[in-house]
Parts: C-alpha cells; sequence; structure tokens
C-alpha cells in the first residue's frame, strides 16, 4: 500500500467509521420498533445484552491490538495471528460476508429513509445507485471517505439535536416490558444487534492506520461507551415520545417526532450512507487480506490494488455480493443474517485472547491487559446468543465453519507468523502430563511406547514399516542415536584403521563417511516421517558420547524420567556375532530400567513374509507372556492376519492339559475369534524346526535365554522373529 493512504489517525481511521456505523440504519428505523414490542425496560435489556458482547470483544481487540502490530484484515488479521491462518481463514470467509452483508442493510436503511420522502421512486433503483456512488467513493481512496463522513458527524449529531427537541409526550410513564407482539424476544435481539457491530467498521481500517496498536483501541472502546449512552437515551425518549402502536407502525418515529424533520430525515440518510461506505471500504479490505495470505482461489487477482492502495479487484467483488444482497433481501432478513456472522466472529476474537491470558505464554504481553474473566463471557455469551436466536441456523454456521477450517488444513496452509496454537496445545499437554504423573500407574493404560537405538537411519527404512504395525495407532516412538566423539574408542580404532592404509586403495574402497550430527538428525526425522504422517507420536535425538554403551545407559535413564516415558526397549539382533556382547549389556541396561524388551532378529531372505501369521510360542508357567501376546495382538490388529499360539509338551495328559489353560486364558484376555492353538508333542528344540509356518514367531525370554540361544532357534525355524520379556506393567487380562 502507497505511503499516502497510511496516514489515518484514531479520530478519523476508527472512531468517525465505528460511531457513524454503529449510530446508523438500526437506531433511527428499527430502535423505535424495538422498543414499541418490548418496551423500555426490555428495550434497554436488549441493549446491555448486545453490548456484553461488544464491550468484552472491544477490549479483546484492544489487548491484542497493544500486543502486536495488526496488518490489513481487521478481525480477520487478529484471529489469523492469536489462531492460526486455517482458523482465521474459517472466520474471516464468513467475516466477508457479514461485512457485505452489512452494507447491503445499510442501503436499504437508506432507501427506507429516502422513499419517505419520495415514495414514488423505485426501491431496487435507488439502491442500485446508492452502491454506484459509494462505489466510485471508495475507488477514490479511503482517506477522502474518512473525510467526508466528518460531515455526516455533524449531520447525525443535529438530528439528535432536533430529535430531543421534540415535544412528543404522549407517553407519561415508561412501560418497564413490551407485549412483543410482533416477534418474540430473542427475534427482536436478533434485528437490534446489528446496531452495535460498528466495532468491524474501524477494525477493518487496520491496515490504513498510523498506529494501529494506539488508534484500534482508543478508538472501538471511545465509540462503544459513547453510542450504549445515545442509545439509550433515545430509547427513553422513543418510549416518552410516541405510543407502543406508533413504534411499531411507523419505522420513521424518530422523524415524525422531533423537532425538525428534515434534518432526522437528513440524520437517517448520512448515517445510512456512513455506515454502508464504512462496509464497502472494510469489506473489500477483509477480502483482500484473505487474497494476499493465500487462502482464496484466484489470491493474486483477488489481492490487487490500484495506485492509490485500493483493494480494486476485492471492491468489485465486493459491489456485486452486496448487489445480489440488496435484490433477494430486505432489511428484516439480512439483519438476522448479519446477527449470527457477526457473533461467531467476535466469539472467535474472545476465544483467542482467553487462550493467550490462559496459558500465560511470555509473548503474550500486552499494554491493555483485560481480566481473563472478560473474553471469556464474551466469548461465552456471542455463542449463547447464536443459539437463542436460532439453534437450526447456529449449528449449520458451526458445522460450515469447521467445514472450511477442515478444508484450509487439508490444504497444507503455511503460517508465516507465529500463533498462540503451539502454546495451547503445549498448556494442555503439560497439564495432562502432571495429572497422569500423579495418578497410579495400572496395566490398563499400558500401550506400546517404544525406544529405539538407530546406529545408521539408512538401514532403518523397512524395519520402521514394522515398528508402525507395533505401535499404531496409539502408541508412541522415541528414537535415538549415538555419535561418538573424537575421544571415543571406536573414534579411536577408526582413526587408527585410516592410519594403517593411508592412501592405500583398500582405504579408499573401506572408508566410510561418517554422517555428522546434523546429517543424523536429518536422517532419523526423514525416517520417522511415515509414522508421523500416520499419526502417531515420534520423536528423535543424537547425543554425542565417549562410550557406546555409557550413552546408550545415559539415555535410557533420562528416557525414563520424561513424561509419557517408554516401556518397550526395541533391540535387533545382528548375524554377526561379534555384536552378541554389546546386546546383552544392552538387555541389562533394559532390565535395570524396568522396561520391557523387545529383541529382534529379521530373516535375511524370508523378512516377514506376506505379513499375516503370528505364531506365538508360551509355556503354560511362562513369565513372559504378557507382552508376547499384547504386542501379537498389535501385529494382528494391523496386519490384519492370525495368531496362532503354539505349546511343546512330552505327553497327551500335559497336552489336554494345555488346551484347557488356553481355552480359559483365551476368554479371559478377549483373544480374537479366529485365534489358533497348537500344542506340539515332543522336545522343544526338534520342534522348532517342524513347527506350523508363520510370517514371525514370538517367544517369551527367559533367564536361561542368551543370544547364543536365541541365535539357534533363528536358524531352525527359518523366519524372523521375536524375544520378549516383561517389565511387569503389561498385564493382557485386564
Amino acid at each position: 500500500m502507497s505511503s499516502n493512504v497510511k496516514r489515518l489517525g484514531t479520530f478519523e481511521g476508527v472512531f468517525t467509521p465505528t460511531i457513524l456505523t454503529i449510530l446508523g440504519v438500526i437506531m433511527y428505523l428499527r430502535l423505535g420498533w424495538v422498543v414499541g414490542n418490548a418496551g423500555f425496560g426490555g428495550a434497554l435489556m436488549i441493549i446491555l445484552l448486545a453490548k456484553v458482547v461488544t464491550v468484552s470483544t472491544g477490549l479483546s481487540i484492544a489487548s491484542i491490538a497493544t500486543n502486536t502490530r495488526v496488518g490489513a484484515g481487521g478481525s480477520y488479521a487478529l484471529i489469523s495471528r492469536s489462531l492460526g491462518l486455517e482458523i482465521g481463514s474459517a472466520i474471516g470467509i464468513p467475516l466477508y460476508l457479514s461485512q457485505a452483508l452489512g452494507g447491503a442493510l445499510y442501503i436499504s436503511g437508506f432507501t427506507e429513509g429516502w422513499l419517505a420522502i419520495f415514495p414514488q421512486h423505485i426501491p431496487l433503483l435507488v439502491s442500485t445507485t446508492v452502491l454506484l456512488i459509494l462505489l466510485v467513493v471508495s475507488i477514490v481512496g479511503a482517506k477522502f471517505a474518512m473525510k467526508a463522513q466528518f460531515i455526516i458527524m455533524a449531520v447525525i449529531i443535529a438530528s439528535l439535536v432536533s430529535f430531543f427537541a421534540g415535544e412528543g409526550g404522549n407517553e407519561a410513564t415508561i412501560r418497564l416490558w413490551g407485549e412483543f407482539d410482533k416477534a418474540p424476544f430473542w427475534v427482536v435481539f436478533a434485528i437490534f444487534f446489528p446496531a452495535v457491530t460498528g466495532i468491524e467498521a474501524g477494525a477493518a481500517m487496520s491496515g490504513d492506520l498510523k498506529d494501529s496498536r494506539k488508534s484500534l483501541p482508543t478508538g472501538i472502546l471511545a465509540a462503544i461507551g459513547i453510542s450504549l449512552i445515545v442509545y439509550i437515551v433515545v430509547a427513553y425518549w422513543l418510549n416518552h415520545a410516541a405510543t407502543s402502536e406508533e413504534l411499531m407502525a411507523n419505522y420513521t418515529v424518530m422523524a415524525d417526532v422531533s423537532r425538525w424533520k428534515p434534518v432526522v430525515i437528513a440524520g437517517i440518510l448520512g448515517a445510512t450512507l456512513s455506515s454502508a461506505l464504512g462496509a464497502v471500504l472494510g469489506a473489500p479490505r477483509t477480502l483482500m487480506a484473505l487474497g494476499q495470505d493465500k487462502v482464496l482461489p484466484f489470491s493474486k487477482i483477488i489481492s490487487r490494488k490500484n495506485r492509490n492502495g485500493e483493494p480494486i479487484t476485492a471492491t468489485f467483488i465486493t459491489t456485486f455480493a452486496i448487489l445480489i444482497s440488496l435484490v433477494f433481501g430486505d432489511l428484516d432478513t439480512i439483519a438476522p443474517l448479519l446477527t449470527m456472522f457477526f457473533l461467531i466472529t467476535y466469539g472467535t476474537i474472545n476465544l483467542a485472547v482467553a487462550i493467550e491470558k490462559g496459558i500465560g505464554i511470555p509473548s503474550f504481553r500486552p499494554a491493555f491487559t483485560v481480566p481473563i474473566i472478560i473474553p471469556i463471557i464474551g466469548g461465552l455469551w456471542s455463542f449463547a446468543i447464536m443459539f437463542l436466536i436460532n439453534p437450526v441456523f447456529a449449528t449449520i454456521a458451526i458445522l460450515l465453519i469447521i467445514v472450511f477450517y477442515i478444508f484450509q488444513v487439508k490444504r497444507g496452509l503455511r503460517t508465516p507468523w507465529g500463533d498462540v496454537r503451539g502454546g495451547a496445545f503445549l498448556a494442555i499437554s503439560e497439564w495432562a502430563a502432571k495429572t497422569a504423573a500423579q495418578m497410579p500407574k495400572h496395566a490398563k493404560t499400558w500401550k506400546p511406547n517404544m525406544m529405539i537405538l538407530v546406529e545408521n537411519p539408512k538401514n532403518w527404512v523397512h524395519l520402521i514399516e514394522f515398528i508402525n504395525d507395533l505401535i499404531f495407532p496409539s502408541g508412541t516412538l522415541r528414537v535415538f542415536s549415538l555419535k561418538i566423539s573424537e575421544h571415543g574408542i571406536l573414534k579411536g580404532l577408526d582413526s587408527l584403521r585410516n592410519r594403517l592404509f593411508k592412501n592405500s586403495k583398500h582405504a579408499r574402497e573401506t572408508e566410510i563417511h561418517e554422517p555428522t550430527a546434523d546429517e543424523l538428525e536429518k536422517q532419523i526425522e526423514d525416517l520417522m516421517a511415515p509414522l508421523k504422517k500416520n499419526g502417531i507420536f515420534a520423536s528423535g535425538t543424537v547425543i554425542e558420547s565417549n562410550n557406546m554403551l555409557e550413552g546408550i545407559s545415559i539415555v535410557t535413564q533420562v528416557m525414563k524420567g520424561m513424561y509419557f516415558p517408554p516401556n518397550i526397549y526395541f533391540l535387533t539382533m545382528s548375524s554377526d556375532r561379534s555384536k552378541d556382547e554389546r546386546l546383552e549389556h544392552m538387555i541389562s541396561i533394559g532390565i535395570r530400567e524396568a522396561l520391557g524388551i523387545c529383541i529382534f532378529s529379521l530373516h535375511p531372505k524370508n523378512s516377514l513374509g506376506v505379513e499375516s501369521t503370528i505364531n506365538v510360542w508360551l509355556r503354560r508357567t511362562s513369565p513372559n507372556k504378557d507382552l508376547a501376546i499384547l504386542l501379537a495382538i498389535q501385529l494382528h490388529r494391523n496386519w490384519n492376519g492370525l495368531i496362532r499360539f503354539v505349546t511343546v509338551e512330552d505327553d497327551e495328559e500335559n497336552r489336554d492339559k494345555s488346551l484347557i489353560l488356553f481355552e480359559k486364558l483365551s476368554e479371559k484376555a478377549r483373544f480374537p475369534a479366529n485365534t489358533e492353538v497348537e500344542v506340539i508333542i515332543g522336545e522343544f528344540k526338534p520342534s522348532l524346526i517342524n513347527a506350523p509356518q508363520a510370517d514371525i514367531n514370538l517367544f517369551g525370554m527367559s533367564s536361561e535365554l542368551d543370544c547364543n540361544t536365541m541365535h539357534e532357534f533363528v536358524e531352525l525355524i527359518g523366519t524372523s522373529c521375536m524375544f520378549l520379556k516383561d517389565s511387569g506393567e503389561e498385564s493382557m487380562l485386564v
């Protein structure tokens, strides 16, 4: 936007459009009808209930505006900068529609006032002519339009003087409560509510202000306060000046009871014209801001400006939208729709401030602070009013917002600024974690939370799919890798090897580039990407250590002390027997930290087969059956496969005992209906050779089961295997 446009101060840029929009069509043409239906007491209640929303929203706008620089887009900018671009755009679209409908509302009001003078004129022709005039003025520029509104303000002041100077006097007493002959309370409220929505006229000019932090709160709050007094006094005087029947039958009663009727008619025309101008200026700026943030189709065209910095394309689109509204709607039809859209916007603004204050993030430190109860009341009351007015339409409106939001999320919008959502969810998770930490641990809450040591992420690309099947959908994964420092033993051996084979062909062929810590972190992040895409909580880290086992021990202890600690240590068994000693040390670390142990051996040829059948080898007195069965159930769910329990007995009598035991176990543990049981008669190791075929075999780890025995099992059975040891926290029976 060119520099000559950004010159608007508080009075002309915020206070004037706000106060003129509030003291507009509803005050002149519908406040008398409201008083006639509701009585002065009822009208006062409606005014105050409506002002609860706008006062709290005005205070919330002041709070946000004094915390951050607000660009173009007014309330849309406030919401999107606080709650994120997706929510901001989901609210911004109905906000724009409400501003366009507001333009139609105010032009309809102008037309009613004009027809009171020239009843022979064609209403649609009058409305269309006014719209075209406003289009020309808005294209000329906001500065010119704001100056023109000073004249209108003088006319409105003169009309109010004429109104209060009128004799009236038809009512000697105050009617505290009306009969609501024309409409029930909340319908009357809905028709009145657009009277207090003028704060959008000022907020929408945020991108044209010299200092939005100062001008928005000062101008909006001043306009709200002054207009509240004016509305109460006007309502009281209308009650005093005319009968209920006159108030309900005559929309231009303010002019009829005034001292100088032409002055009030001029006020009606001026106020409605000014309000319409505010809508024609404000709505395109909201639409332009939506275009600038690329949340709409043809965003580049929509966000186009002319040489004066005016949103030229958005202005023409808004003019067309207003014209459509004028053709198909009237004042009483448009007002309730306008109310619903504005209530959604105001409720969301209050919600944003309540969240920012509630989570206590340091970045939210506005110069203008409000107690948290104010935005809470404003937000809750806004949404409550929607349902009190029309629960069906309120539900439809909220569902549309949700649909807009989901659509924007799926588009993958990238927010170029920070927002409060991360802090809000972090605060919720911290509260939940603290609360969960105080609860006693129970096997009922168990889920597979794994930790994995990954030395070379590139070797885990296919194995990570198997990890996904073990923990999806509710499990978590913590991946760590170790970077041995320059003084570490392994580093020393590598350095010695390189020196011995320096400049040799063998050195060039065998030397492997070791990734840096940053490269390792990137590789781990890429490795976890498929799991995150599936909605699994996965995190990774790279730790520098002087020694591999020392680093593993430290990482394991640290992870056990975290919120949401791991409960399964997933290890892999290499065909290289020289690594068995390290594996046994890692098993000892896991047992010391009370973790469930899962040792996986991937068959070099058969891999995981067709990922269907799972053999679970159990003894009747197995102490490690819980983890094996729980992980088998996880694989069954994600493979849509078959669980087969396999046990070995030495005679038929024990075979029958095993079958009875598994039948009872199946009932208590709620095994899948297609679960099979296979009892083999004979010795254990020969049974491995003749075992029923499966894609993976699961074994419980007894204290006698060392690495050599596990290697032997893998060779005999000829499939991928997992060896599992319970931590004591698992139970298949809960």
